[in-house]
């Protein structure tokens, strides 16, 4: 009886450490910046910014990416949102070329204040960022 005890709390134990364990994915990184990215500017990250004024992006994958496309999101964090307070507000799907397969460079405009969000993803994952960054708008 007392076996019979300890093996259902090992099999318990094991079933608890296997679905309570997270899985980690390799990210990559998300650089912002006011100015075009270049070498020499490429590690000035900045996370604040001003309503219209220019968001320049570096995305650097964890690894080289097989998929020639990429999915780039950024949504704001809001109260007003019906679904997890959060609200999409640019997606745009890009092709790279092959000597783009580890980066991708370029920029978007904000003309609201708040908090944002932005997330890429590779076209055979949605579900699984590559990378995700938060920044602000002033």
């Amino acid at each position: 009886m007392r076996l019979f005890k300890i093996t259902k709390f090992l099999i318990l134990l094991l079933c608890f450490a296997f679905f309570l364990s997270a899985c980690t994915y390799k990210r990559g990184i998300i650089l912002f910046n006011i100015e075009p990215i270049t070498r020499e500017n490429a590690l000035q990250n900045q996370k604040v910014f001003a309503e219209g004024q220019r968001v320049y992006y570096l995305f650097i994958a964890p690894e080289k990416m097989d998929n020639e496309f990429i999915r780039v999101q950024v949504f704001k964090m809001t109260e007003d949102a019906p679904w997890g307070d959060n609200q999409v507000v640019r997606t745009k799907d890009y092709r790279l070329m092959l000597d783009e397969r580890y980066y991708h460079t370029n920029y978007f405009t904000l003309y609201e204040k708040g908090r944002y969000v932005m997330q890429v993803f590779s076209h055979d994952d949605f579900q699984h960022p590559l990378a995700l960054c938060d920044f602000y708008v002033k």
